[in-house]
């Protein structure tokens, strides 16, 4: 029952991921997508930070370095990837910003000095190949926002292994807590000088991007609890049917040969890395 209850959150986890983007890529037909990361950092912060003063915990971690450090490079990512949402088909956005394990993979290398097997090369040359496919290197309309993407995954990538770090010193709400904090400081400046005011139902959609992360975020966690590691992060690559599914129904984006190819092949290759 507990295994059951475990993927069904997994499942829930990766609808509202979803749904985030929706709101996203709905509300970027007009607000900047700087200015969106900005009114999420802002709801998640202050959920966040009510939750640690409730735990009777400092508003502060004990890394601090390290937390700026993770929420830079979470910032980078969310910045990004929003950005990708609102300038190519919903599903190649999602896609795009799932390669960030192998990033996460790749980068544990270095970072935490992590041994990989000669095998596992061979997987993130075929990711690659599943990456190309969906980037479409060349003069097209799709190459810059995607490629933007891909360096929002990588920078998830580094995200992630300092995330581990992390572990060691600091509570999970204060590594939480980082991305949004981080994501203000930086997103300020970079709003001020182009500000939008939303209007009506944009606000709406600026609390959904902020709620449904933060309902995805407790169902990830709560699922983690029941599920091991490798079966949850397969998973929630169900978000990117979702995703597929969104953008068929509300922008009848119908995804082409090499975007259903590259996910396959991107797809396998991180099932068989997560493996290890």
């Amino acid at each position: 029952m507990e295994f059951s209850r475990g993927i069904l959150d997994m499942l829930l986890a990766a609808f509202f991921f979803s749904l985030m983007a929706v709101f996203v890529k709905a509300t970027g037909s007009r607000i900047p997508s700087q200015e969106i990361v900005l009114f999420r950092s802002i709801i998640v912060f202050a959920i966040t930070a009510y939750w640690i003063r409730r735990k009777g915990l400092p508003l502060l971690g004990n890394n601090h370095k390290l937390l700026f450090l993770r929420g830079f490079f979470g910032f980078v990512g969310l910045s990004a990837f929003y950005f990708t949402l609102t300038h190519i088909p919903i599903a190649d956005s999602v896609m795009l910003q799932y390669t960030s394990p192998l990033f996460t993979a790749l980068l544990a290398i270095f970072i935490l000095k992590e041994p990989t097997p000669l095998r596992l090369w061979g997987y993130f040359l075929l990711a690659f190949v599943g990456i190309l496919l969906i980037i479409r290197p060349g003069l097209n309309l799709q190459f810059l926002p995607a490629t933007v993407g891909l360096i929002g995954a990588m920078g998830a990538g580094v995200a992630y292994n300092l995330v581990r770090k992390l572990r060691e010193t600091d509570h999970p709400l204060h590594i939480i807590l980082s991305l949004p904090a981080v994501s203000i400081l930086f997103s300020l400046p970079l709003v001020a000088s182009n500000f939008v005011m939303p209007r009506g139902w944009e606000w709406l959609m600026l609390l959904g991007v902020g709620v449904s992360t933060q309902i995805a975020q407790v169902f990830l966690t709560r699922g983690l609890h029941t599920v091991t590691a490798a079966r949850a992060t397969n998973v929630t690559y169900i978000n990117v049917v979702f995703s597929a599914m969104w953008g068929l129904l509300l922008w009848h984006e119908i995804p082409d040969w090499r975007s259903v190819m590259g996910a396959m092949l991107i797809l396998f290759a991180i099932f068989k890395i997560g493996q290890k």
